[in-house]
C-alpha cells in the first residue's frame, strides 16, 4: 500500500484474510482524495486471488481474469448517472450469487454509491448480508455510512480512513514532488490536508479549484449577499454547506487550529455561533436537512435543488 495513512487499515485487512476471520461484508466511506479507490481495487485483487495470503500473487488465474476485466465471481453495482439503485438490480445481483464460483473461489462484490439504494432495494440486501452464500464478500462504499439504513449498517463491518496530518501531508507531497514546498503550498496543504491526493495533483497542475468552502463561509459570517447556486453547481454547493456546518462542530467542540479546514475563519465562526446561539445537536440537525436535499432530488425528478438549498441558507442568516 504506497499511501502511508492507509497502510494500518491495509495490514488489519491483510492480517485477518489470511487467518481465515475477515468478516464477509465491510462498510467503507468513499473518500477518492484518500485513497479509496486504491484500496478497495487492492482488496479486491486479494479477495479474487487464489494463490496469494497477505496481497494478490498477481500470476494465478484469477488474478490475470480480474486484470483482463473479465473475472466471472466478480460483480459491481453501482448508480446509473445519480439515479437510484433499483430493487431490481439488487435481486439480479443475488440471483447470480446463488451460484457456484467460477473459479472455486471467492465470490466478491463491490457496491458502489450505496447511499443511492432505494428503500426496498437495501432491504432486499439485508437477509444475504445476514446469511451470505459461502465465501462470497460485500465492499460497500457509500458517500457516507451514516447515510445507509441503520439495518444494514449493522450487518457489515464498518471501517474508517483514517485522514494524514498536516505535517504527514506535507512530508508526502514533498517526497512525491522531490522538492521543498514553497511557502504559498504550505498555506495550501493547510487548507487541503485532508485531500492529499487531489491536493498533489493540484500542486503538480499549478493550479486549484474554486473554494466554494470559503466562499460560503465568507457569505454566512458576514452581510455579503448569499450565492446563487446553479443547476450546474448546486450539489458542489451543497457539498460545501456540509462542510461548513462539520466546520462550525470543530469549532464549537474546541479542536486545535491546525485541525480547521478554515483556521483563518475560526473568529469569525466563534462569533458566529454565539451570535446565533447554536450547539452541536442543531448543527447536526442542520446536516441531516442537507442529507435530506440530497435524497430528495436523487430520488424524486422535478424538485428544485438550488432553491430548496438557498432557502436553507436563508433560515441560518
Amino acid at each position: 500500500m504506497s499511501l502511508p495513512w492507509l497502510r494500518p487499515l491495509w495490514q488489519s485487512i491483510a492480517h485477518d484474510h489470511q487467518q481465515g476471520t475477515l468478516a464477509h461484508a465491510h462498510c467503507l466511506p468513499w473518500q477518492p482524495d484518500l485513497g479509496t479507490q486504491a484500496l478497495v481495487e487492492e482488496w479486491l485483487r486479494l479477495l479474487l486471488c487464489t494463490a496469494g495470503e497477505k496481497r494478490a500473487c498477481g500470476k494465478c488465474k484469477s488474478c490475470l481474469l480480474h486484470r483482463a476485466g473479465n473475472h466471472p465471481d466478480y460483480y459491481e453495482l453501482g448508480s446509473d448517472d445519480g439515479r437510484v439503485i433499483s430493487v431490481d438490480q439488487v435481486r439480479e445481483l443475488l440471483a447470480k450469487l446463488q451460484h457456484t464460483p467460477n473459479q472455486a473461489g471467492a465470490k466478491v462484490v463491490w457496491l458502489k454509491d450505496a447511499e443511492k439504494l432505494s428503500v426496498t432495494a437495501a432491504n432486499a440486501l439485508l437477509k444475504t448480508l445476514e446469511e451470505p452464500t459461502t465465501a462470497t464478500y460485500f465492499i460497500v462504499t457509500p458517500e457516507r455510512t451514516e447515510r445507509l439504513l441503520p439495518t444494514l449498517r449493522s450487518r457489515m463491518q464498518l471501517q474508517r480512513l483514517q485522514a494524514p496530518t498536516l505535517s504527514e501531508v506535507e512530508h508526502w507531497l514533498a517526497q512525491r514532488l522531490q522538492r521543498v514546498l514553497t511557502a504559498d503550498e504550505q498555506r495550501q496543504c493547510q487548507r487541503y490536508f485532508q485531500r492529499p491526493l487531489a491536493l498533489l495533483e493540484w500542486l503538480k497542475e499549478g493550479k486549484f479549484p474554486r473554494d466554494y468552502l470559503a466562499e460560503l463561509s465568507t457569505c454566512m459570517t458576514t452581510e455579503a449577499a448569499l450565492p446563487q447556486p446553479s443547476k450546474t453547481d448546486w450539489l458542489a454547493w451543497l457539498d460545501a454547506t456540509e462542510q461548513w456546518l462539520q466546520e462550525l462542530v470543530r469549532v464549537q467542540q474546541g479542536v486545535a487550529q491546525e485541525q480547521l479546514r478554515l483556521p483563518q475563519q475560526q473568529s469569525a465562526h466563534q462569533h458566529w455561533l454565539a451570535r446565533h446561539a447554536v450547539g452541536v445537536s442543531a448543527l447536526s440537525e442542520w446536516a441531516h436537512l442537507c442529507y435530506a436535499i440530497r435524497q430528495q432530488t436523487a430520488e424524486q425528478s422535478g424538485l428544485n435543488g438550488p432553491l430548496l438549498l438557498h432557502g436553507l441558507w436563508m433560515r441560518w442568516r
